[in-house]
């Protein structure tokens, strides 16, 4: 059972980077019409995506060893800085 949850985790966090990158590079090819963030901008979306990639891979890491569970304090409290981290890049 927690081997088929660990999976699941897995390819939910495979899933979201490939559309992550696919978000990145089609908006890199946005009409010039369209209004750009400024490099202070991308550069702030930029980090808060490295932090949320870093929170996530550490917590799917720990959920892979089989040790940790989702109801286990560290991956729970992984889970909640993944959503304000997720909740600070939709502002």
């Amino acid at each position: 059972m927690i081997r088929v949850m660990v999976v699941s985790v897995d390819r939910i966090g495979m899933a979201l980077r490939a559309c992550r990158l696919k978000e990145k590079t089609s908006s890199a090819s946005v009409p010039a019409k369209a209004s750009k963030p400024t490099e202070r901008e991308d550069n702030d979306d930029n980090d808060l995506d490295d932090h949320l990639l870093r929170l996530m891979e550490e917590r799917d890491s720990l959920l892979r060893t089989g040790v940790y569970s989702r109801t286990d304090r560290v991956v729970a409290d992984l889970d909640e800085q993944i959503r304000k981290a997720e909740s600070q890049r939709r502002r």
